[in-house]
C-alpha cells in the first residue's frame, strides 16, 4: 500500500493513513494542511498539558513513519522556530514540542482509538487549532503511555485488530 507523506483528514473521519488499517474506522483528529478550513479556538490548559505529556514518550506501533513533516500552515518556517538541529522545539512548562511531525499519538477511549500526528500540539499553540472535545476529553482521562491500563484501553479499540493484521500483537 503507498501512501502519502502527509495526509488531511477531517476531524473525526475515517483515518486510514496507517497501513492495514482500513476498515476499522480509527478516528483522525488534527490533520492539517495550508489550505484546508479547520476548527479554531480556545482549549483549556490542562487539556493541553496533558497532551504534551503524552507526546513526550508516546505509544509507537511496528511500522514506519514517512521521514518528517514540517508545517504547512507556518509561512516561512515550516514550524521550526529555529533552524537547528532541534527542529525548532517549543517549550510550555516542562514539556517540548515541534512544528515539524515525524510520528503519532494514538489515544484510545472506549471503543475509539484516535489518532493524531504528533505535531498537533503545535497545530494547537501556534495556530489555534481547536480538536474536537470528545477527543480532549478522552486525552484528559487517557492513562500514562507504556502503562498496562494504556496498553488495556488501546486493545479495547479496533487496535487489537490492525496489530492482529500487523502479527504483532
Amino acid at each position: 500500500m503507498k501512501f502519502p507523506l502527509m495526509a488531511h483528514f477531517e476531524d473525526l473521519s475515517d483515518c486510514q493513513y496507517l497501513p492495514g488499517s482500513e476498515g476499522l474506522a480509527f478516528k483522525a483528529v488534527g490533520w492539517l494542511q495550508r489550505g484546508k478550513d479547520y476548527h479554531k479556538g480556545d482549549v483549556p490548559e490542562d487539556f493541553f498539558e496533558k497532551l504534551l505529556v503524552l507526546l513526550q514518550d508516546p505509544w509507537t506501533p511496528p511500522i514506519a513513519t514517512a521521514g518528517v513533516h514540517h508545517c504547512s500552515l507556518c509561512r516561512f518556517s515550516g514550524g521550526r522556530a529555529e533552524f537547528d538541529c532541534h527542529f525548532g522545539k517549543t517549550n510550555f512548562r516542562r514539556y517540548s514540542f515541534s512544528g515539524v511531525g515525524n510520528g503519532f499519538l494514538f489515544v484510545p477511549n472506549g471503543s475509539t482509538l484516535f489518532i493524531s500526528p504528533s505535531s498537533i500540539a503545535h497545530y494547537i499553540d501556534a495556530h489555534q487549532y481547536c480538536p474536537p472535545g470528545d477527543f480532549q476529553k478522552a486525552v484528559l482521562v487517557c492513562p500514562d503511555m507504556r502503562s498496562a491500563a494504556y496498553l488495556r484501553s488501546l486493545l479495547a479499540t479496533p487496535a487489537r485488530e490492525w496489530l492482529q493484521r500487523l502479527h504483532v500483537e
